[in-house]
């Protein structure tokens, strides 16, 4: 497979069959992740992986607890709320591995000022975003199926605590990751044209 058809086959697909994903795969995929760019040559990047049920059960409760206060805080009626954390709770134990992504800020510049602490943050979101691109396609070369899922931004200290995270990591994104149901059938992309996305000269 060469890179065209790797980054063809990266879709994000959340319905999975119930078996492991080799861990060699997932760290063949993993080693190429850490060859992104990144800045100061920091090498950030830190990777959670949950393939235990009850690891992934545990996981998934906690981040609903953080989720269910912000949508009755929202005003979502009580079913509604149920609803969306039933299914959400359904993905994440259905999917054999997530894995969190999270950047290690200790490796960033220091600054006194809120602008250039930004911008510092920035930068390693920034890489975290090139290695989970790198982490997804490496996948997609050997047939596994994966799925970016932004929840743990969210909800950062929560994922922290429960993984167990030094205080200068900061959970960035989660990955569902596993071989794709036989029921899932992709839909169509339409031809791209890079000039849709070019602006000014």
């Amino acid at each position: 497979m060469n890179l065209a058809d790797a980054v063809a086959a990266r879709r994000s697909i959340r319905a999975f069959e119930d078996r492991a994903v080799p861990r060699d795969s997932v760290l063949r995929a993993i080693a190429l992740a850490v060859q992104a760019p990144a800045p100061h040559h920091s090498a950030p990047w830190r990777f959670s992986l949950l393939d235990d049920d009850g690891a992934k059960d545990a996981f998934s409760r906690a981040m609903g607890a953080a989720w269910r206060a912000d949508l009755t805080a929202d005003g979502h009626p009580p079913e509604k709320v149920e609803a969306i954390l039933t299914r959400s709770h359904r993905m994440l134990t259905g999917t054999p591995l997530l894995t969190v992504c999270s950047a290690d800020m200790s490796r960033a510049h220091d600054y006194p000022d809120e602008r250039r602490r930004l911008a510092e943050w920035s930068l390693f979101a920034h890489a975290t975003g090139a290695a989970l691109q790198v982490y997804m396609v490496a996948l997609a070369e050997e047939g596994i199926a994966s799925c970016w899922i932004s929840a743990p931004v969210f909800c950062r200290d929560v994922v922290k605590e429960h993984l167990g995270l030094p205080g200068s990591v900061e959970p960035q994104a989660l990955v569902l990751v596993g071989y794709p149901s036989p029921e899932y059938s992709p839909r169509a992309r339409g031809p791209v044209d890079p000039h849709n996305f070019v602006v000014g000269s």
